[in-house]
């Protein structure tokens, strides 16, 4: 009972989360899962279980997909994602960590700061550093929403179509990092009843998520994001030093 109350709490408050602000599964599960499990294991369940939830996201606001852009994005993401997994085990992800953590710090303080005119510009450039600086992280830490989500949140013009689109990115992360890791041997069927348990907590967690965001103002979103992007960085920052 001691590995699965805490297990339990932490995913469902993930899905509830993620269901809110569109990403944030993998910050909440990974402050603790990390303590339940070796470090590679606890981005597994995380990835795994957040996929569930993003499918479930997705069918319930299937509508307002509009992939043209997520397929764009996806494709440095995954790139670099499954490179990365290829090396995983063998890294020393702390000094990287805490270094990704520090910049995610300064980047939510500045939208904070500057909320009322800041803006990340739809670009070349950021569409293509953007994916391939988070799909590295998701790979590492199994965090792989704050610079996406500053970009979707962008692009998109209203709550459902940002969260439905940022959601399909994470599904499509979700199933081939899943396969990347069940054949690197990273997935073993002792993380099974994890996983099942995960899945189920999740998918409450979402139901919750979506009373609290029906209630929720665009404002609210877009700032909410801001603080998740610099909770985000400092959350990163203490787990490794």
């Amino acid at each position: 009972m001691d590995y699965w109350i805490p297990l339990i709490l932490i995913i469902f408050a993930g899905g509830v989360v993620q269901t809110m602000a569109g990403f944030g599964s993998g910050l909440v599960m990974m402050l603790v899962l990390p303590h339940l499990m070796p470090m590679v294991h606890a981005a597994a369940v995380t990835s795994i279980t957040g996929g569930f939830l993003s499918a479930a996201l997705i069918l319930k606001y299937r509508d307002k997909l509009r992939p043209r852009f997520v397929l764009i994005t996806a494709v440095p993401y995954m790139i670099a994602s499954v490179i990365m997994l290829q090396f995983v085990q063998r890294i020393n992800t702390r000094t990287m960590a805490i270094l990704f953590g520090a910049f995610l710090t300064v980047i939510g303080l500045y939208y904070l700061i500057w909320s009322h005119k800041a803006h990340l510009r739809i670009t070349p450039v950021t569409m293509l550093v953007c994916p391939v600086v988070s799909g590295l992280s998701s790979a590492l830490f199994g965090i792989g929403g704050p610079l996406m989500s500053l970009m979707y949140l962008e692009k998109y013009e209203t709550r459902e179509e940002y969260s439905t689109n940022l959601q399909l990115l994470f599904l499509i992360a979700a199933v081939i990092n899943t396969a990347t890791r069940a054949a690197k041997g990273i997935i073993t069927v002792g993380l099974l009843p994890a996983m099942a348990a995960g899945i189920a907590a999740i998918l409450v967690g979402e139901k919750v998520g979506l009373l609290l965001a029906s209630r929720m103002k665009p404002d609210f979103l877009r700032k909410m994001v801001y603080v998740m992007v610099f909770f985000s960085g400092v959350i990163t920052v203490i787990n490794n030093l």
